[in-house]
């Protein structure tokens, strides 16, 4: 669990600290369908042992050129504590799914455009508002900072195609440093250039570093 203390739910509740508890529950999203809730037998079983609050708390979600909401149940706590169950899908404070940050880095790390074109690229792809080349450099500062956090979790998620040799396209100003850097996270995270793979793995990897380092992946 961690503790977060700025978030801005849209609930009736007071603006307060929140203890948010990740998930990897499935969450289907495609081009003409928006699907993002628990599934049944998860709130049954929290419903049957009456783990589950009366609120409830909403975030917006952009995603192929559609506002969307994602409802997030509450659950009790004998301490009485406001406890978010929250989808390794989502992020705090971003409006977009943890995989379009996943893939706009590997796009830009795999390929010959620019910041500018890879930002671009991943808007139309997935149907952005705005996604621009300074949030894919912070995206890539972040995961590039943490790489050996993330290389020390891949073993967790017995995924092994994601260690596998991946070419990165080198650019000329990057140092020594920044090229083993960088080409470490692309063979970490190029599994998120799959359209049948890029949701599941981006969820995993999220939840998987959350629950090791008590920290969201970006």
């Amino acid at each position: 669990m961690l503790n977060a203390t700025t978030f801005n739910p849209q609930s009736s509740l007071p603006k307060t600290n929140l203890i948010i508890t990740l998930t990897n529950e499935k969450i289907n999203i495609d081009v003409n369908n928006f699907h993002c809730t628990l599934s049944n037998e998860t709130l049954n079983k929290l419903s049957s042992n009456h783990l589950i609050r009366r609120h409830n708390i909403s975030y917006k979600f952009f995603i192929y050129n559609r506002e969307l909401t994602l409802v997030c149940p509450l659950i009790k706590t004998e301490a009485k504590e406001n406890v978010v169950l929250w989808p390794s899908i989502k992020l705090p404070f971003r409006k977009y799914p943890v995989y379009v940050y996943f893939y706009a880095v590997a796009l830009y790390l795999s390929s010959d455009l620019s910041m500018r074109e890879a930002a671009a690229k991943t808007r139309n792809h997935f149907g952005l508002d705005k996604f621009s080349h300074s949030t894919l450099s912070r995206s890539l500062k972040k995961l590039s900072a943490i790489v050996e956090e993330l290389l020390n979790i891949i073993p967790d998620m017995q995924v092994e195609e994601t260690v596998n040799n991946t070419e990165i396209f080198e650019r000329k100003h990057w140092n020594d440093s920044n090229k083993d850097k960088y080409s470490m996270l692309l063979k970490i995270i190029h599994s998120v250039l799959d359209p049948e793979k890029i949701i599941s793995f981006s969820s995993l990897l999220s939840l998987k570093y959350f629950d090791n380092f008590m920290k969201f992946v970006i």
